[in-house]
């Protein structure tokens, strides 16, 4: 017992300290959703997307909390999904598998994307820690009416409210735990379903409409989707997903001859991202390195699972240079995913760079009103404006310290200063060029 406890705190001290060096390293927000929900953090309902996250951007907020400390909030969301994922490849391969699995766990596109308000960690969370619970409490034979269910059922609902697989997930935990008292696990189902026939709406701080499923079937193309495949290729070949995925596989036949404890769960688990990619990239009509942060996990976890329980069947000489080995592989893996979680940082944060430019022009004078004309044709399929980037890098808001021209709507202020973006023409020294007293 001691052991595990020593090997779930090191997991989520590992994860929470290369994430605030993340944060420290690069302090702003960044990626479209990330501006979208500080924009929106005062409330919790925002655009369509389903309320856990931005519930926790709003308490942050309403406490008085900035970007910095929500980002520090999602960092910790983030370590507990690797806490979590320690936990599974514990049940399911031994304590070394817990241990291999922490620098397979740094994974770049999850270590990116689990320091901003998107929903990867949250899923990783309530779905590894509700698998995890349960093959630990059959481990330990919990009674049917141990009230330690009860919490594990809590955690398994929250997942159909951090993110809209997490319904489907929802019926595979309920098939899985075969047993009637699971299904105190739908109350986030329940809950998101009376929020719906309710009619209350999401707040939108843009105009922009983030339905990426909105006239998927007119905008279908295979041509399109076979350059998508390639893209998403050139990224997995830079985030050393083959790898992963080569070593997740020989894993899971590991796994399934050994007849593995919940092998089938997070099988399943993989599956349904992997089908949810395939709608993302039809969607979005291109490919994104985040799109590979929850599979390049569940392969993580799969590797790690396989290795603990292979290793643990050896003895002598072979069991001690065989577990030398593999964690020395997995630390080898990790000293290429952290520089490229930190690259995909650097990338997302430096495509902002002319907004955080006018935001310190901005800050400079605290009383100031301004209209602006922005970037315009910005992120996936181009839908997105230097607008949005403002509102989710400060706390400038539209209507109120500014007004975004090209959005729709006259102005109801009266601007000390305008700012326009402009391409710099042949100089090519593009910048928000502003006009004002």
């Amino acid at each position: 017992m001691r052991s595990e406890r020593w090997l779930l705190a090191a997991a989520f001290c590992v994860a929470l300290g290369v994430r605030l060096v993340l944060i420290w390293t690069y302090p702003d927000n960044f990626s479209m959703d990330g501006y979208q929900r500080w924009a929106g953090r005062d409330h919790i309902l925002v655009q369509d997307w389903l309320p856990a996250t931005q519930a926790l951007v709003h308490s942050v907020a309403a406490l008085g909390g900035d970007i910095l400390a929500m980002r520090i909030v999602m960092a910790i969301v983030g370590a507990l999904a690797v806490m979590a994922g320690a936990l599974v490849a514990r049940e399911i391969g031994g304590l070394l598998a817990g241990w291999i699995f922490i620098p397979l766990s740094l994974f770049g596109p999850f270590l990116t994307w689990s320091v901003v308000p998107y929903q990867e960690g949250a899923y990783l969370l309530t779905a590894l820690g509700a698998v995890g619970l349960v093959l630990r409490g059959r481990r330990l034979a919990w009674a049917r009416e141990d009230r330690r269910w009860i919490w594990v059922d809590l955690l398994a609902g929250l997942a159909p409210l951090v993110r809209y697989e997490g319904w489907i997930f929802l019926g595979l935990y309920l098939l899985w735990r075969r047993d009637k008292r699971a299904l105190r696990a739908a109350w986030g189902a329940v809950l998101w379903l009376g929020i719906k026939v309710s009619g209350v709406q999401g707040y939108a701080a843009s105009p922009v409409d983030f339905a990426d499923w909105g006239g998927l079937t007119e905008r279908f193309d295979l041509t399109a989707l076979k350059k998508t495949l390639r893209k998403f290729g050139r990224h997995g070949l830079d985030t050393w997903l083959p790898v992963l995925a080569a070593l997740g596989l020989t894993g899971t036949a590991v796994l399934w001859r050994r007849k593995a404890a919940g092998l089938w769960m997070i099988l399943l688990l993989l599956g349904l991202q992997l089908a949810a990619m395939l709608g993302w990239m039809i969607g979005l009509e291109t490919a994104t390195y985040r799109m590979q942060a929850v599979p390049g996990v569940l392969l993580g976890l799969l590797t790690a699972a396989a290795s603990g329980q292979w290793i643990a069947s050896r003895s002598g000489r072979i069991r001690q240079v065989s577990a030398l080995a593999a964690v020395g592989v997995a630390v080898g893996l990790a000293v290429h995913f952290v520089p490229q979680g930190f690259d995909n940082a650097r990338r997302s944060t430096q495509a902002s760079r002319w907004e955080r430019a006018l935001i310190k022009q901005m800050n400079q004078c605290s009383d100031c009103t301004w209209h602006i004309r922005p970037r315009r044709g910005l992120g996936t399929r181009n839908r997105h404006d230097g607008c949005e980037i403002l509102q989710g890098l400060s706390d400038y808001r539209h209507g109120i310290d500014f007004w975004c021209t090209t959005w729709p709507g006259t102005s109801t202020l009266d601007p000390t200063h305008n700012a326009r973006w402009s391409k710099g023409g042949r100089k090519g020294k593009a910048k928000y060029k502003v006009e004002g007293p």
